[in-house]
């Protein structure tokens, strides 16, 4: 999976990349059909914003975060993608399921 961080109005250190880096591997198990992320750092009026934008095969999700330090910012950003994932993995599993169910009962 590719990951790009872009800052804005400030530089982030490298330990903040990895940290975030980590994190945005960790949505693998959630959907192992990520290609790319795209997270776009900024401070705005004493607020930390993070921005994150997920490609896939065939879906792209995105999710923003306000919050007064940039730890917060990732874990809700992080939490409103892993949602989405799991709303995505779960239509594609039940639409599967379905479509194995009404299968069986055609041949009947």
């Amino acid at each position: 999976m590719e990951i790009q961080i872009t800052s804005r109005h400030e530089k982030t250190s490298q330990s903040l990349h990895d940290k975030i880096t980590a994190e945005l591997e960790g949505l693998q198990k959630f959907y192992d059909r990520i290609t790319s992320c795209h997270v776009v750092l900024d401070k705005q009026r004493g607020k930390e914003i993070m921005e994150v934008v997920v490609h896939m095969a065939g879906h792209t999700v995105a999710a923003t975060a306000k919050a007064e330090n940039l730890g917060k910012a990732i874990d809700a950003t992080v939490t409103k993608v892993e949602r989405q994932l799991k709303k995505i993995n779960e239509k594609i599993k039940s639409h599967k399921s379905s479509r194995s169910q009404g299968e069986g009962e055609k041949e009947e």
